[in-house]
């Protein structure tokens, strides 16, 4: 197996956990950076933070399958460019014509081989990140680790007439908040998190989180059953944490929470949360 030279961002949907997260380890030994996700409705704002330029999607999901699911990405402008290619049991003449109609560049069967995974990676051209004009060249973009503790982010906003942070002030203080979180409730510290806004959607984006029980429980089980179980117990901690996660991120942007997605590579341990707000931020 030999890594290619271009690093590519490459989200993998499908509601079978297992293919998913096999199918990731492969894209990952290659040389790749993957998110892997388990249902299609939360496709959506995972792919909006993580910004791939290739997406594995499965076509029957129960939630969301992925003929509708690639339609909706085509319908937004930062996702026409992207390549996105069905994984499916399903390969024969008819679903191949459906999906292509729909929007998808190329289908894979399962199981796929693994010379036709190198092909699809191989073929794929990067397309250059788009950055809002407002963040561009500010401080406290994703590159930022700025921290700033919660009481002192409300001292600030008391002290202004617009009762507003700054859009820096407000990831140094999710940073500084999630921090605290881990400590606290999870018994670990992470040293690299970043944090970052996109219109109504907050990504906090924290990096090697694995605890040392966790990678020792990854070794002593079956891979597939040990990854599995890692994914399970820290979805578990997270969901029991959610209403205190809601509270630390209406404290800091005065914006409800709608929807709260969680995932965890169980290789690299990088980690992300994604908040869907109810509005926009407003930021002074």
């Amino acid at each position: 197996m030999t890594a290619t030279t271009t690093k590519l961002r490459v989200l993998i949907v499908d509601d079978n956990r297992d293919g998913a997260d096999a199918l990731g380890l492969v894209v990952e030994a290659l040389g790749h950076q993957v998110h892997v996700t388990y249902g299609g409705s939360q496709a959506l704002d995972v792919a909006t933070a993580f910004r791939p330029d290739l997406m594995l999607l499965d076509l029957a999901m129960p939630d969301m399958d992925g003929f509708h699911l690639v339609e909706q990405f085509r319908q937004r402008p930062a996702f026409t460019r992207t390549r996105i290619v069905a994984v499916t049991g399903h390969a024969d003449e008819g679903h191949r014509t459906t999906a292509m109609k729909a929007g998808f560049d190329a289908i894979l069967g399962k199981p796929v081989a693994l010379q036709e995974i190198e092909d699809v990676l191989t073929g794929v051209k990067l397309v250059p990140a788009r950055r809002s004009p407002k963040a561009r060249g500010k401080p406290g973009t994703p590159e930022t680790q700025s921290r700033l503790p919660v009481g002192e982010a409300r001292r600030i906003r008391n002290g202004r007439e617009s009762k507003a942070l700054t859009l820096a002030e407000s990831q140094a203080a999710m940073c500084e908040g999630i921090l605290a979180f881990q400590e606290e409730f999870m018994g670990l510290r992470s040293e690299q998190l970043h944090a970052y806004f996109i219109k109504d959607i907050l990504v906090v984006r924290i990096y090697g989180t694995l605890t040392l029980a966790e990678r020792q429980l990854g070794k002593s089980l079956l891979p597939e059953r040990g990854r599995d179980l890692i994914k399970h117990t820290r979805k578990q901690l997270v969901e029991l944490a959610r209403p205190m996660l809601e509270s630390l991120v209406h404290e800091v942007t005065g914006v409800k929470v709608r929807s709260m997605h969680h995932d965890i590579s169980t290789v690299s341990g990088e980690e992300m949360i994604v908040f869907t707000l109810v509005g926009s931020p407003r930021f002074e």
